[in-house]
């Protein structure tokens, strides 16, 4: 768990000034605990190497109340990027989140992660800067909704 924490950190740390490294250690050691209900955590391994990290959230985004279920915490270190990580983990991702009966998925991602999404049937709707982030940094993408079909 160290080492997702450090992760996550690293990426989104700076969004909020106030979390330290051991906040986010406590948040993501508890969602590893649990199996059966959200908030819950996915991991994709080779052996004892990281490659990749998922989460299933309730309630993300305190803006958008309406929107229960979420996916967050989606990495892969920068030295693994490329090398289809992502689309190993998030289908695993999205066929527990049916098997939970989940009917929609949300999420809040980066600009540059947007086509990753499109390819899973994600739509954008809605676009927003969060915590006065600029273009340039975290958060530019948009919300994305997924449908189970």
């Amino acid at each position: 768990m160290p080492t997702i924490a450090q992760w996550y950190f690293d990426e989104w740390g700076h969004l909020s000034p106030n979390r330290s490294l051991d906040d986010i250690l406590i948040k993501v050691t508890a969602m590893a605990q649990n199996r059966e209900s959200l908030p819950l955590s996915f991991v994709l391994h080779d052996d004892n190497e990281l490659l990749a990290a998922a989460e299933l959230k309730f309630h993300e985004h305190p803006d958008f109340r309406d929107y229960k279920h979420w996916l967050g915490g989606v990495f892969v270190p920068p030295n693994k990027r490329g090398q289809g990580y992502s689309n190993m983990i998030l289908p695993h991702v999205f066929d527990h989140a049916k098997n939970m009966s989940i009917s929609a998925l949300y999420l809040q991602c980066e600009q540059h992660n947007i086509d990753l999404y499109l390819k899973y049937n994600f739509e954008v709707i809605h676009r927003m800067n969060d915590n006065g982030v600029d273009n340039l940094a975290q958060l530019d993408g948009g919300f994305f909704t997924f449908y189970n079909q």
